[in-house]
């Protein structure tokens, strides 16, 4: 499909767009849905993207939302139902946006507690996208993305519409789950590639026995990677890593390249600064200045280092540490396939893990890396942990796993 097919599609679908004030966008084809955003934005309705699809999720959205329908390309969850055979082209031109009305609202993961609504304008994603293409000189490159990350996550979003809408990008409209069909995918494509994943998704695509077709390079977001871990997808899949600094609130705003620099670059015109104990994000394409939850140092020349989040970081025996640093020690640890720390009894610390190596292995592995203080006094086998489709705990389910558990006293 070309930019004038999009535009063409996107001014047909318009008008058939029933009267309601929010469209609850749950297209899963990257293609028929940047058609549904943009004929929502024609209309001026503003478009709901919920962090998943479960019927719990959609159900509250509506409620929240009573002048809302659901538009998918899957006719079970569909009040208007999208497919190719429904495109038309229209012969109208597309008519010009204002780009300082909320364009979308897009709700954070519930990672850290309960979903919030977050609003964004043509205006922000536009200036973001211009600022991340200029990093990775992007601008007139003819490559095309492979993405892992939906549409209606702020990163897939950012990603597989606003970077293509604005440079010469090409965008493959699937979203392969499995390494694979990933593998599978890739390989069908004859141009240079770029491959948008998350961290989990790339750990296990280096750990199948393929071999892996050219790739440009590799976006990784939602999480930061170790430089083991960034070090292992380099070298399986023979492409150079970078990762994305962001959120939901803020969009992305600084990247880094793990293997190379623990340290994040912000885009050109963008600072992070501390003022009075708090860290200030501002310019670009950040509407007003946001304070930041994370902890950072920053350097004269404006970069900066991930210390963790502010309720991330821990305090035992008068040592501080960053849960999310032990997270990633833990899972490290070769046989562990998911694992996380957690504020146990006492002040102390436990771990669940999914992995079938001893308890006392997993001790003697830790050991090597984390201070005596932030050892888990209980490891708990578990056979998965609550996590979204971007790969994130969700808390609320987490902390329902702990009681399951009885891990904690109430």
């Amino acid at each position: 499909m070309s930019r004038a097919d999009l535009l063409a599609h996107a001014v047909s679908l318009s008008e058939k767009l029933p009267e309601k004030n929010h469209v609850i966008n749950l297209c899963q084809d990257r293609y028929l849905f940047i058609v549904a955003y943009l004929a929502a934005c024609i209309r001026q309705q503003t478009s709901l993207l919920p962090s998943n699809q479960a019927p719990e999720t959609l159900l509250n959205l509506t409620t929240n939302y009573p002048d809302s329908y659901l538009l998918s390309d899957d006719k079970a969850k569909a009040d208007l139902f999208l497919s190719y055979a429904q495109l038309d082209k229209s012969s109208k031109p597309f008519p010009l946006i204002d780009i300082d009305i909320p364009l979308s609202i897009s709700f954070t993961s519930g990672s850290t507690g309960q979903p919030k609504a977050i609003q964004k304008t043509w205006r922000e994603f536009q200036t973001s996208a211009q600022l991340a293409l200029q990093r990775f000189n992007l601008q007139n490159q003819s490559m095309t993305v492979l993405s892992t990350a939906p549409m209606q996550h702020m990163y897939g979003l950012e990603t597989s519409l606003f970077w293509v809408l604005f440079s010469q990008l090409s965008l493959h409209n699937s979203r392969p789950f499995y390494p694979q069909d990933i593998n599978t995918a890739l390989s069908a494509l004859a141009a240079d590639k770029i491959l948008i994943s998350t961290p989990r998704h790339l750990k296990s695509c280096s750990q199948i026995s393929s071999d892996w077709a050219d790739i440009k390079f590799i976006l990784s977001s939602t999480a930061p990677m170790s430089r083991d871990l960034a070090k292992q997808i380099e070298q399986k899949l023979q492409a150079p890593v970078f990762e994305l600094f962001g959120s939901t609130e803020t969009l992305s705003f600084a990247t880094r390249r793990a293997t190379i620099s623990e340290q994040w670059r912000p885009y050109a015109t963008i600072q992070l600064a501390q003022k009075q104990g708090q860290f200030i994000l501002q310019g670009g394409h950040i509407a007003k200045p946001q304070i930041l939850d994370d902890n950072f140092t920053i350097d004269k020349q404006g970069l900066f280092t991930l210390l963790g989040r502010s309720a991330d970081t821990i305090k035992i025996a008068g040592k501080r540490a960053s849960l999310s640093d032990l997270n990633q020690r833990l899972t490290s640890i070769k046989g562990i396939e998911d694992g996380v720390f957690f504020p146990s009894n006492n002040e102390r610390l436990s771990a669940l893990v999914v992995s079938q190596l001893p308890k006392q292995t997993i001790i003697q592995h830790l050991k090597q890396s984390i201070d005596e203080v932030f050892m888990p006094r209980a490891i708990y086998a578990v056979s998965a942990l609550p996590r979204n489709t971007m790969g994130k705990l969700i808390k609320t389910e987490l902390d329902q796993l702990i009681r399951t558990y009885h891990l904690v006293r109430k």
